[in-house]
């Protein structure tokens, strides 16, 4: 990595020559390297009229722009935000620390005025009001003036998920009606976060976990094997099949809704059938693993042939990502090993990680990002560091050496995405830009285990 200015010194340590993060030991050098270019990437990121400005550019760059939405978490002024209040904290400049806190609340009250002509309609975490959310919850941690807001969109979360079209109709359910991007298992993972919840989240939170009940009990038709069945009318993009699939990826699939089962079992919620559900749908996973040369592999879908049976797949190649693969299979059995006691189920979790990281030898992923890059990769390498495994500990320097590598101070944001070989976009985007880069490596060197992972992990 070129040359940066640091904004803050990391001095944790410094006889040591390590810092104490939540998840284990980092050198103090790489720590301080790391945290320099989360707050480069914040430095760029402060001013709301020049993001706007690379987001245009962005767009012209990508053969696929994502958008912006200034309520939004994952491509808007929300997860922004949440950087700023992250590196106003991982600053020792006073300085710096006035100029990120007041670029926060510019960003959060923006993005809240913003709903106000568009009024916000949808819950889910990276586009709607559980993101929104997350990012005022940080601003309140920096500002408790922001309290009073944050409760009152709680309150309208909460209205928004007892109002929301769940569809319990077999071969009628989307992705999007249960996934953690904008489903019902992210927006359950946030709600089970939220501390001494009032009545209305505490119902909201059940209405969800009564309708992952529903989707995870056997289906009455006997030709559909599984009621999270994706019809072909219901497909989303490329993941089209001409007889509907079964999403098994983090992001979009069954992982998640099982994750978040488990993570509202261990924040004290107990539903009917919740359990059932819970090992019904664990069941399923597990029928699923195949093994390769370094362990346990997930495919990222499983197709349904013409006469309605699962092609259930042979020697799947794993896709090394957050988003898709065994990684995001692996992170979501932890909190239902958690959730049921199973020690067992926790070794194969970080069996299964431990193997992501041995492919990610020979097959390296080329963006940084956090959707489907390093960054995302080295979040959950975090988490299974802090669940004991000592190669997921050893990978972590590895991991924060290869984002910095890719870290250019002539770039606008000092990160670029490889959406696709050959084409870069220069994003300042949480999901697929580098805010998710500068959140990923504070998160390398904060103490505390990072709230915000929950719009990721479920917890």
């Amino acid at each position: 990595m070129r040359q940066l200015s640091e904004h803050a010194a990391v001095d944790q340590g410094a006889t040591t020559g390590l810092v104490h993060s939540w998840h284990g030991t980092v050198p103090a050098e790489l720590a301080g390297r790391a945290t320099a270019a989360a707050l480069e990437v914040a430095r760029r990121s402060v001013d709301p009229e020049r993001v706007v400005e690379l987001v245009m550019a962005a767009a012209d760059q990508a053969v696929h722009p994502n958008g912006w939405a200034y309520h939004g978490f994952a491509h808007g002024h929300a997860g922004l935000a949440l950087v700023q209040v992250l590196a106003a904290e991982a600053t020792t400049g006073d300085a710096d620390r006035r100029a990120a806190l007041a670029a926060a609340f510019t960003y959060i009250r923006e993005a809240v005025a913003g709903t106000a002509g568009t009024p916000l309609t949808e819950p889910g975490v990276l586009a709607g009001t559980s993101g929104l959310a997350l990012g005022l919850a940080a601003c309140v941690r920096a500002e408790p003036r922001f309290g009073p807001s944050l409760d009152r969109l709680h309150e309208q979360l909460a209205a928004q998920v007892l109002e929301l079209p769940l569809p319990r109709v077999e071969r009628g359910v989307s992705d999007s009606d249960y996934d953690m991007v904008s489903g019902a298992a992210g927006i359950l993972s946030y709600l089970c976060g939220i501390e001494e919840p009032g009545p209305g989240v505490r119902a909201a939170a059940e209405h969800l976990i009564d309708y992952l009940v529903w989707l995870g009990a056997p289906p009455r038709d006997l030709t559909l094997t599984r009621r999270w069945l994706i019809s072909p009318d219901l497909c989303q993009g490329e993941r089209d099949h001409p007889n509907g699939h079964l999403n098994v990826g983090l992001a979009h699939g069954i992982p998640g809704p099982l994750a978040a089962l488990a993570t509202a079992w261990l924040a004290g919620y107990r539903r009917p059938g919740q359990d059932t559900a819970l090992r019904l749908m664990l069941g399923w996973v597990q029928t699923l693993r195949r093994t390769d040369e370094h362990g346990p592999v997930w495919p990222s879908e499983v197709p349904i042939d013409d006469t309605g049976a699962e092609t259930r797949p042979g020697q799947p190649e794993d896709q090394i990502a957050w988003c898709y693969g065994t990684a995001g299979v692996a992170v979501a059995l932890l909190p239902v090993a958690e959730a049921l006691g199973d020690d067992s189920l926790r070794a194969l979790a970080i069996e299964s990680f431990e193997a992501v990281l041995g492919r990610f030898a020979e097959r390296p992923v080329r963006s940084p990002t956090f959707c489907h890059g390093i960054a995302g990769l080295l979040v959950l390498c975090l988490e299974f560091a802090a669940h004991g495994s000592q190669l997921a500990a050893a990978w972590t320097p590895r991991l924060l050496e290869s984002l910095l590598a890719q870290a250019d101070p002539e770039l606008p944001v000092l990160f670029r995405d490889q959406e696709k070989p050959g084409v870069f976009v220069d994003s300042p985007s949480l999901l697929s830009g580098s805010a998710g880069i500068a959140l990923a490596l504070l998160a390398a060197t904060a103490p505390r285990r990072p709230s915000w992972f929950r719009a990721f992990l479920t917890r």
